[in-house]
């Protein structure tokens, strides 16, 4: 009679070979990935952008009363154009107080306003035009931009890299 010694399993050299194969297609699709969640990170902080403009002339024609949108500092204080920052708010034109405290954007997005403090009049017009750029710290994503027209309407765009350094 024939006794087979059979062990079923891997050896240690194919579990080996198997994990390298492993980090090899994991390595290759990393960069892909990263670049995938830094540019839905700008698109998100670009909609909640748009969003709160949106929200903003809203509010001003309900309200009848002018309403500012601007990018601030943690504490809500508005901050001059051309600056960059993670934060912005929406805030009381005639009475100059914050109607909500800070919003932040993503981490590692931020914003710079061509103008500051974006304003909407009662009637539904913006007073005046301005561009938003919505720019990645990490340069990984390609930058976007909101451009608010006189009429008070937002529209997207396509920003150069430049306009985030």
């Amino acid at each position: 009679m024939c006794i087979k010694n059979w062990r079923r399993g891997v050896t240690l050299i194919e579990l080996c070979f198997g994990l390298a194969i492993v980090a090899v297609i994991v390595g290759m699709a990393a960069p892909g990935f990263r670049a995938s969640v830094r540019a839905a990170a700008v698109r998100s902080a670009t909609f909640e952008l748009l969003a709160g403009l949106q929200q903003t002339r809203g509010s001003a024609i309900l309200e009848s009363r002018p309403l500012d949108l601007c990018p601030s500092d943690a504490t809500g204080n508005c901050l001059a154009a051309g600056v960059l920052t993670p934060y912005w708010r929406v805030s009381a034109t005639d009475a100059g107080r914050a109607l909500n405290p800070s919003h932040a954007l993503p981490a590692g997005v931020v914003v710079r306003a061509s103008r500051s403090p974006l304003r909407f009049w009662p009637d539904a017009q913006g007073a005046s035009t301005g561009t938003l750029t919505i720019c990645d710290q990490q340069g990984v994503a390609p930058p976007r931009a909101i451009v608010l027209s006189q009429t008070g309407r937002a529209r997207l765009a396509a920003a150069a890299a430049a306009a985030c350094s």
